[in-house]
């Protein structure tokens, strides 16, 4: 029985998570400071104002992707609480291959760097690809950082399309 649905991994890496951070700390103390002045009325408002912006913070923050199967064909999803927020669909017209690659990143911290330029981490990331018959062409479909959550992914689009695994080898003959 094929899933609708596979959920793999956070959206947002740390330096993303960050400055979203940031962004909803700022957003959403402008508010909160203007509701001491405020009479009754107007801080029930705020209130809920606050409440609601604590709701999609929180949501904003809880944003994962994964893989999505419909009467459309499959997608890249974006998740918050398990529900489906956002698909951008996977376009594999002359690509009869997938496989997945595995690259080293390196990674910048977002507030470290002002002391240290030089601060980064490296880490792997492992890229579903898929791939044309000489794999000289690949259009890449979703980008992970674990190679158990890339093997799952690889799974899910093999069991619901008719692509084939391959080994990534390109011919330029």
């Amino acid at each position: 029985m094929n899933k609708e649905y596979l959920i793999l991994e956070n959206a947002f890496n740390g330096n993303a998570k960050f400055y979203l951070y940031l962004f909803f700390l700022l957003i959403l103390s402008v508010p909160f400071t203007m509701i001491v002045n405020l009479p009754t009325p107007g801080k029930i408002l705020g209130i809920l104002f606050l409440a609601v912006g604590l709701f999609v913070a929180v949501s904003t923050f809880l944003i994962k992707k994964g893989l999505v199967k419909n009467s459309e064909g499959l997608h890249v999803g974006y998740f918050s609480w398990g529900k489906l927020i956002i698909k951008n669909p996977i376009k594999f017209f002359n690509f009869p291959a997938v496989s997945i690659l595995r690259r080293r990143r390196r990674e910048r911290g977002a507030y470290l760097s002002i002391a240290n330029p030089e601060f980064s981490t490296s880490f792997n990331s492992f890229e579903v690809f898929s791939l044309n018959e000489k794999h000289t062409k690949k259009n890449k479909i979703i980008s992970l950082r674990s190679e158990k959550n890339a093997n799952k992914a690889l799974d899910f689009i093999l069991e619901n399309s008719k692509l084939r695994r391959e080994t990534y080898s390109p011919d330029f003959s």
